[in-house]
């Protein structure tokens, strides 16, 4: 061994020597430090099968909130369906509605058939009175789109809580994956 180090030294000279000989040693004294623990229990039997029903818990809170945000966009598809419809039958309804005008000009006049079976003759000698008889004739179509539009506006908002509710399970399924994977690689490391 003396010889080993004394060619060593003729070789690189002391300083490199004992520069070698000392972190040599800071690497043995490295090795031999107490390997950590895990003071937290995170891998007891209780704890792993905790974290099992959270995901699974997560999972089927995730598919639920993903089924409601789906149910909201079929409902949606209907009421807008049936809003155009709307929209179209109020048109054709305005259209026939013009067309029953008499006259022209100032003795421009309409009439309105009411379900008693009278009937009034009004004037339509303007715009704003065209724009009256014939909103008239479309009322009742009128009153059921805004209804419709009414519903579709309140399946947006139900629209945005279902994805803010989904959202919030996907952000806690992730914290419950994170545990997971760390609880893992706990039980790897301690293997």
């Amino acid at each position: 061994m003396k010889e080993e180090l004394q060619k060593l030294i003729e070789q690189y000279g002391a300083d490199a020597v004992a520069k070698a000989a000392a972190v040599a040693k800071a690497a043995a004294e490295a090795l031999n430090k107490h390997v950590p623990t895990i003071s937290t229990p995170v891998v007891t039997d209780e704890q792993l099968i905790n974290t099992i029903s959270q995901l699974d818990a997560a999972v089927t809170d995730i598919l639920e909130a993903g089924r409601k945000n789906e149910e909201t966009y079929q409902n949606k598809v209907e009421l807008a369906r049936r809003a155009r419809q709307l929209e179209t039958s109020i048109q054709i309804t305005e259209a026939e509605a013009i067309n029953t005008i008499c006259g022209t000009g100032k003795d421009a006049y309409g009439i309105i058939p009411y379900p008693d079976g009278t009937h009034v003759r009004v004037a339509v000698t303007n715009d704003t009175q065209r724009d009256a008889f014939r909103r008239h004739f479309s009322a009742d179509e009128r009153k059921e789109l805004a209804s419709v539009e009414a519903d579709i506006k309140a399946i947006e908002v139900s629209q945005f809580k279902a994805r803010e509710d989904l959202d919030a399970k996907k952000e806690a399924l992730s914290c419950i994956r994170a545990k997971a994977q760390l609880q893992a690689a706990a039980l790897t490391y301690l293997a």
